[in-house]
């Protein structure tokens, strides 16, 4: 079939989509007219808000037939008006991944092969076809050894593998992804989009909103929405370099966004199906642009250093601390985990963090990185070792008072989230802890504006979206004027911005004498503004250094076994046979210069 009959069969259109939540004043989507024709990959990009998940939803019939919008001009799905038609009719037609997998799981079945065969069983597949489409379906994601483990015993990032896995076994015609792999590790994500090339090439179409440039970076297009609008839809480089031309006159959030996220130099040298749509963009000053309006602020602070250009002021103001609090160390000393049925997630680990220090603990999905900083506010209990504030083992102390102390933000936040306003979730916290009311006052306000979200006091938290939603349960956290804070992947599903608000937090903990803690895949993230970097493999304590020693070339190998890499800029000063090792495209630059 030629390209031009690919695009005149497209199974997925949409005509004029305009979407307007009822709580809403302004439409998340207005006049998104698309096509995605068999065999297509449509990547969808934008900052926090500009209408990716909305999209998502409509293209998967969801709105308004599950969530409840009103909804204007068309979807079609397969020949079929996705509002109009019949719910069963659209049923083995699309498909829809969410950007958590506790939205997605069923939560009835024992084990994850049950978890798939669940989907298989509503289409009516015969039992004959069930166990290769799931057993393909598992290997082509690499969560094989999982097939008889019970779904919510897993870490996040191996749930979202399963919930991924859940949908694709159904072989829809139209797969709808939103954020798929905002909660894996680098392996991870390579599989699923590994995954999206094969299902494409056997005549699927894809719908994909990402952020991560190694997945967009190899779509056939990319649609990039602002503000519910499209900005631009073409080949992922064209497309990006469009929308950052086309907000040249508005502040350069959406410039960040396209140059941070598939325009950033070291992945458009590193990444070779990346590096051919971003040529272009390179020649025409691209790279320029880049270190003018700034990937991040740690980019564009490296280049003010090298004499290229001032570094631009933070989004918002950074948290500062609401009293004096003494310093604390925590020690993990042999720490040993096992859940029931036997599995031993962490095996003997030991750590120590100093005040001050920001740590980053990197490892594969299911290495035990989780399990491990649930243990320093006594959320699960060691069978062996001990964990110690000062000193002090944590034994015997519950869990409120371990608050007072460890503030434990989680990597879902509707495991956190229960108020009806963003103000009185912040407020919870503060309060629980006795502290005087006026005091509790500005906290909120304090941590509101540290995480960018002072304007949606009033707002229901689950008016909002996950990215959001993540940042008011770190507010409700940072309310509490912990001395440790232990983050658990705090950029998942971020923007630009978003990154930049949580690296600020950061860095105001490590200035005021206290500690950071924090899970993250996002190896420049974890680069730039971590002193340590922890590496995790099976529950145990694999490496343990600054980034620039654990991203050393001759770590490449320990690397790999743990199914991580180094920040794009590293690898390629490796491959360049540089003697340092540059953490991000502002150093590379720098160090190529000089």
């Amino acid at each position: 079939m030629s390209e031009d009959e690919t695009r005149i069969a497209a199974p997925l259109r949409t005509d004029g989509l305009a979407v307007r939540y009822p709580t809403k004043k302004a439409p998340s989507l207005e006049g998104v007219s698309l096509e995605v024709g068999r065999g297509e990959r449509l990547g969808v990009a934008g900052r926090t808000g500009a209408g990716k998940s909305t999209l998502a939803l409509a293209t998967a019939g969801f709105i308004p037939r599950v969530v409840r919008a009103r909804l204007d001009g068309r979807v079609m799905i397969d020949g079929l008006d996705a509002a109009a038609a019949p719910a069963d009719a659209l049923l083995g037609r699309v498909g829809i991944v969410f950007a958590t997998p506790a939205n997605q799981l069923s939560a009835s079945k024992l084990t994850v092969r049950e978890e798939l065969a669940f989907g298989l069983e509503n289409l009516g597949v015969p039992r004959a076809e069930m166990d290769p489409r799931i057993d393909g379906t598992l290997d082509r994601l690499g969560i094989a050894h999982l097939a008889d483990r019970e779904p919510f015993a897993l870490s996040g990032g191996e749930q979202q593998r399963v919930a991924i896995a859940s949908i694709v076994a159904m072989g829809t015609t139209v797969l709808v992804l939103d954020e798929p792999t905002a909660q894996l590790d680098p392996a991870g994500t390579a599989a699923v989009a590994d995954l999206l090339d094969e299902l494409a090439k056997a005549g699927a179409a894809i719908l994909c909103a990402e952020h991560d440039p190694s997945v967009l970076g190899r779509m056939d297009r990319c649609l990039v929405l602002d503000s519910g609008r499209m900005v631009a839809l073409d080949v992922p480089g064209t497309a990006l370099a469009l929308a950052a031309e086309a907000a040249s006159l508005t502040p350069p959030t959406l410039v960040r966004l396209a140059e941070a996220a598939s325009l950033d130099l070291a992945r458009a040298f590193d990444e070779p199906a990346v590096a051919a749509g971003l040529r272009a963009w390179a020649d025409a000053g691209g790279v320029a642009r880049e270190l003018a309006h700034g990937a991040t602020t740690a980019t564009t602070a490296a280049a003010a250093a090298a004499g290229s250009i001032a570094a631009p002021p933070l989004p918002g103001p950074a948290w500062t601390p609401a009293r004096e609090r003494a310093p604390v160390r925590v020690a993990v000393d042999g720490l040993v985990h096992r859940y029931p049925g036997g599995v031993e997630a962490v095996r003997g680990a030991s750590l120590r963090v100093d005040p001050g220090e920001a740590v980053a603990i990197l490892g594969q999905n299911g290495s035990g990185k989780t399990t491990l900083v649930k243990h320093l506010n006594g959320l699960l209990r060691p069978d062996e070792g001990r964990i110690l504030l000062d000193d002090v083992p944590t034994d015997g102390r519950s869990v409120a008072e371990l608050a007072r102390t460890v503030g434990f933000v989680f990597q879902n936040p509707d495991d956190q989230l229960f108020e009806r306003s963003v103000e009185r979730e912040v407020a919870f916290g503060p309060r629980n802890l006795g502290i005087a009311t006026a005091d509790v006052a500005n906290l909120v306000v304090g941590s509101l504006a540290a995480v960018g979200l002072l304007e949606e006091r009033t707002t229901n938290p689950y008016d909002l979206d996950l990215s959001r939603r993540k940042l008011v349960a770190l507010a409700g956290v940072l309310a509490m004027d912990p001395a440790v804070l232990v983050l658990d992947e705090p950029t998942t599903g971020q923007d630009v911005d978003g990154v930049e608000r949580v690296s600020a937090i950061i860095e105001a903990f490590r200035g005021a004498g206290r500690s950071v803690v924090a899970i993250t895949h996002d190896m420049e993230f974890a680069a730039r503004h971590f002193s340590r970097i922890v590496v995790m493999r099976a529950g145990e304590v694999v490496a343990d250094g600054p980034p620039g020693l654990v991203f050393a070339p001759g770590n490449a190998t320990l690397l790999a076994s743990t199914g991580l890499t180094p920040p794009p800029a590293a690898r390629i000063a490796a491959r360049l046979g540089l003697d340092t090792v540059p953490l991000d495209a502002a150093a590379l630059l720098a160090t190529l210069r000089s």
